[in-house]
């Protein structure tokens, strides 16, 4: 069952990867007009708030039968608005490349 593991997630990455492009200039627009004053929250958390969800949504609905399969130990949710501010950005380097 490992095979199954393995195409839902190449799948996740092929999916998220797609609405990414579509994702990232939503929540920069999102940011704008509504994050930056209203959470109080900096671009890179709004934009990390919408992928978590979005990755959330995609590991709990349509790919939750492979979830079976998995190994993680973390539990998937949903994040509320309330804790946009508090989210980690995504930080890479070209030293951390290797």
């Amino acid at each position: 069952m490992k095979i199954v593991a393995g195409i839902a997630g190449l799948l996740l990455l092929i999916v998220r990867g797609f609405v990414l492009w579509f994702l990232i200039p939503f929540s920069i627009l999102a940011w704008l007009l509504v994050h930056s004053w209203a959470q109080k929250a900096r671009l890179g958390q709004a934009i990390c708030w919408y992928d978590w969800n979005f990755a959330a949504f995609l590991f709990l609905v349509p790919f939750r039968p492979a979830l079976r399969y998995s190994t993680g130990e973390e539990k998937i949710r949903f994040l509320r608005m309330s804790e946009m501010r508090e989210m980690p950005t995504y930080r890479i380097s070209l030293t951390q490349l290797n």
